[in-house]
């Protein structure tokens, strides 16, 4: 026999779970139309997305906006990538975001100088566009467990 307030035919439920939070993207490039087709690329995945045009910027937003991820761009004019990630990971070692390089920079020097910096990826442009959404997907449950601070 139903509890009352318990519809007959249904399971008795434990407690409700949070549905998991979007992944938290900040999206920084120069290139305003690579920004913007990134920026729409993870927004159709429903992601949770902050686009910046300046590396300056960055530290900023990772202190208000939290991301899981920063996809960032190593050759910005006002600031380089490798200094970005430099300081996130002075600011938060092990607890920064996950730092991906997307940039047109592929050398093995450059892609060596991304992980000195603090990269965790390096993604060389062109990209297909669905191979860093698989990239990215994998990442939805460090989400779920609410970030990765």
């Amino acid at each position: 026999m139903p509890s009352a307030g318990q519809d007959e035919g249904s399971e008795p439920q434990g407690p409700e779970r949070p549905p998991p939070r979007p992944l938290r993207v900040l999206i920084v490039d120069d290139n305003r139309d690579s920004l913007l087709t990134l920026g729409m690329l993870c927004r159709s995945e429903g992601m949770d997305v902050q686009m910046l045009r300046r590396g300056a910027e960055v530290p900023a937003a990772v202190a208000q906006f939290v991301p899981d991820v920063v996809l960032l761009d190593i050759g910005m004019p006002d600031r380089s990538g490798f200094d970005v990630a430099e300081e996130l990971t002075e600011l938060y070692g092990e607890h920064r975001p996950l730092l991906i390089a997307v940039t047109a920079y592929s050398s093995e020097k450059e892609r060596e100088m991304a992980r000195l910096s603090g990269f965790h990826h390096f993604i060389a442009k062109p990209y297909d566009p669905q191979t860093l959404l698989r990239r990215l997907t994998l990442l939805k449950p460090l989400a779920s467990r609410g970030g990765s601070r």
